[in-house]
């Protein structure tokens, strides 16, 4: 449920549920099968225009498929369908696939329906590092029920503005094949080092480097990341191009963190450079930086400085959230670092999440609450449900 303090309030109810199947392995081989559905239970009239915009519901609409705004019953999705080839503590699989953890590629399950990819990825882990390689050909995006080649599936959502402040219009423009993905992690006896290059092909190129060290009740941790525009791009007409030829996205992010149990608190920072916009696909899951929380991420931003507090408590089976987010340094209209237009904000997240016991074992229920308001801008065209609303999330998982 949203209550935007400029526009109309939504709500919306929505149950589903995922059935997964694997073999048992036959000389290191298995087959896997998921399938997911949904349908509305009850809702407000997600699709009324938000006061003076023609945009109707967002984070409700997500419930069940933004492609189809009118249908909200019987939205099921073939999640999974693959083959894998497993040894030791390594594998290859290939088709619809579950994928390991990257920051930027990722499921980010936070809706009825999480992203969802198809390709290979090979897998392989030993005592002394971990590598993964992998190629990601179509992808089913969050909220979405049908899948889409790479050269279909990037531009579906909200495409931003051009550095000139023009609508930039790159959806099935470039023919890309797809995501090609190479990790190398390694744990020392304190530190832990991963790398991520995320090549899209003909879009850009990403590389992630995470370096995270612990001693007793503290950690700390760093990550540096830079972008490198693909040649492809400056032979498409001005209006087409997803990154511009002099555009290099870099962000480092920093975070140290105190643990003593029950208790948990945390600090961050994160700086994005006046190098370029951070750009990764929104079709294709969410940044993970030290800052990124619920409702806030990094991309789109250049520019910028971001800096986050939190804390987290444990009761046995009740465990307590509460995050806190700004940024400083967004300046509207400047669209060369603000790819939407996006205004300085404050933001809450206070999270509830109780995990049942015994009779009940594998039932998970949260509660949510997001307050997010803006600095400086407060009219309806600039805050449209990506600021200045109060939130209430309620979910519930049963996993048996």
């Amino acid at each position: 449920m949203t209550e935007n303090h400029n526009g109309n309030d939504y709500y919306a109810n929505a149950i589903g549920g995922v059935l997964s199947y694997e073999t048992k392995s036959y000389k290191g081989f298995q087959l896997g099968i998921s399938g997911i559905f949904t349908y509305k239970v009850f809702s407000s009239d997600l699709n009324k225009a938000y006061d003076q915009t023609n945009k109707s519901s967002r984070w409700e609409q997500e419930l069940f498929d933004v492609n189809h705004k009118d249908n909200f019953k019987d939205l099921d999705r073939l999640e999974e369908l693959y083959i894998k080839y497993h040894w030791k503590n390594s594998y290859v699989t290939y088709g619809k696939i579950p994928v390991e953890y990257t920051p930027l590629l990722n499921k980010s399950d936070g809706r009825m329906k999480p992203f969802a990819f198809q390709g290979g990825w090979l897998h392989h882990k030993n005592e002394k590092f971990q590598a993964d390689v992998a190629w990601i050909h179509k992808v089913s995006p969050r909220s979405m029920t049908e899948w889409f080649p790479m050269d279909e599936v990037i531009g579906l959502t909200d495409n931003g503005y051009l550095p000139n402040g023009e609508k930039a219009e790159y959806e099935e423009t470039t023919h890309s094949q797809g995501l090609a993905i190479v990790h190398l992690g390694k744990e020392f006896k304190n530190l832990k080092f991963n790398f991520w290059n995320f090549h899209l092909d003909k879009f850009i190129n990403t590389s992630w480097l995470q370096l995270e060290y612990s001693k007793q009740h503290w950690q700390a941790g760093m990550i540096y990341s830079y972008q490198i525009p693909n040649a492809y791009q400056e032979n498409l007409p001005y209006e087409n191009r997803y990154v511009q030829p002099n555009e290099n996205g870099q962000v480092a992010s920093f975070m140290l963190k105190y643990n003593n149990g029950s208790s948990q608190f945390k600090a961050a920072y994160t700086k994005a450079f006046e190098s370029g916009r951070y750009l990764f696909p929104k079709e294709l899951g969410r940044d993970q930086f030290y800052t990124s929380m619920t409702r806030s991420r990094i991309e789109g931003f250049g520019g910028v400085d971001v800096f986050a507090i939190g804390y987290q408590y444990s009761w046995k089976h009740l465990f307590l959230n509460v995050h806190a987010t700004t940024t400083q340094g967004t300046v509207i209209d400047d669209y060369v670092l603000n790819k939407y237009n996006i205004d300085d904000y404050y933001q809450i997240n206070t999270r509830l999440h109780y995990e049942f016991t015994d009779f009940l074992k594998g039932l998970h229920v949260e509660l949510l609450y997001v307050w997010k308001q803006n600095k400086n801008e407060h009219n309806t065209k600039l805050v449209e449900q990506r600021s200045d609303y109060n939130q209430i999330n309620l979910i519930t998982n049963f996993n048996f």
